[in-house]
């Protein structure tokens, strides 16, 4: 269900962006602030509840201070590198930003054990390889608008280098496409049902991604399909409820929100939307992200460690 309603999304978004009007647009922004307030800022909010049971068993309740203090740390090495090395700055974040998302995908059992990760990874960054050849032009504007003056031979390069792994990228999410339509034309049953209903989503966010803005596209897919599914895993690894969930992330939630109206309003000051604003969220976002999918990255060997520690009094001890 969760598949089909991502799918309508994709392609409600892509018929406002090829009939545009005034009225379409509100709705839309609407639709997307809607979004991002109720599943995309509480997805960030829950890095700290997803730490504590890998890092507490190990560091005690030192574990919030150390956890906060690496989060904050990495979170601002990033934001300087947008001014230090901008280039090298986008072009690790989108990469690193493209993993992320293939891990976060279901690793389904298709095509050789030994180009799966590659499977993954291009299908996880079709949300920014897409773009980068069917959009070019406007990633590259949103880009000059996010880094600082000066900078503009810098992000050429890094869009040229971006753009040419996009060519590579697309036929090998395009071949992890086709793969995975042959082996559900070989299942039957609910395998294959959830096969179809998989390679539809993914046709459905490549033509979002091919048709809409990236300030659009983006936002749907991060808010409507990625964060939506990591909130449910992360529930049911808690085991709590819906409502415990959104209760314990609503007080970081509601601080993220009133903290982007403050900016909004600071630096707003009535005129719309602006290059400073479009530059200091993205900078936010960018240096929350890295923290956040460094996290998610390294979740795999904390768990592995932690299952170590369990065991190990249970192989040293002797029975009673």
């Amino acid at each position: 269900m969760h598949a089909a309603s991502v799918i309508l999304l994709c392609w409600a978004t892509i018929g406002a962006a090829c009939f545009f009007s005034a009225a379409v647009a509100s709705v839309t922004a609407g639709v997307l602030a809607v979004l991002v307030a109720m599943v995309g800022l509480p997805h960030g909010a829950a890095d700290h509840r997803f730490a504590r049971p890998r890092l507490e068993p190990v560091l005690g309740v030192a574990w919030l201070p150390v956890f906060l203090a690496v989060y904050l740390a990495v979170a601002v090495v990033v934001a300087c590198g947008w001014f230090v090395a901008p280039a090298a700055t986008i072009v690790a974040f989108f990469l690193a930003s493209a993993w992320h998302f293939g891990q976060e995908e279901s690793r389904l059992p298709i095509g050789p054990r030994i180009l799966r990760p590659a499977f993954r990874f291009a299908r996880g960054g079709l949300v920014i390889w897409t773009p980068l050849v069917f959009q070019g032009r406007e990633v590259g504007e949103i880009l000059g608008l996010v880094a600082p003056g000066g900078s503009g031979p810098a992000i050429q390069h890094a869009t040229i280098l971006l753009t040419a792994c996009s060519w590579i990228m697309l036929p090998t999410a395009a071949a992890a496409w086709a793969l995975q339509g042959l082996v559900a034309a070989r299942r039957s049953g609910r395998v294959r049902q959830l096969l179809w209903i998989d390679n539809a989503l993914v046709a459905s966010l490549v033509a979002l991604f091919a048709v809409a803005s990236p300030l659009v596209s983006f936002p749907v897919y991060f808010c409507a399909w990625h964060s939506a599914r990591g909130l449910k895993r992360l529930r049911r690894e808690l085991g709590e409820s819906w409502q415990e969930l959104a209760t314990s992330l609503a007080p970081l939630t509601a601080t993220a929100i009133a903290l982007i109206g403050l900016a909004a309003w600071l630096v707003l000051s009535g005129s719309g939307w602006n290059e400073t604003l479009i530059r200091a969220t993205f900078i936010g976002l960018s240096a929350v992200a890295v923290p956040h999918l460094l996290l998610h990255g390294i979740a795999p060997l904390l768990d592995a460690a932690l299952r170590r520690r369990t065991t190990e009094p249970l192989r040293c001890g002797s029975p009673a």
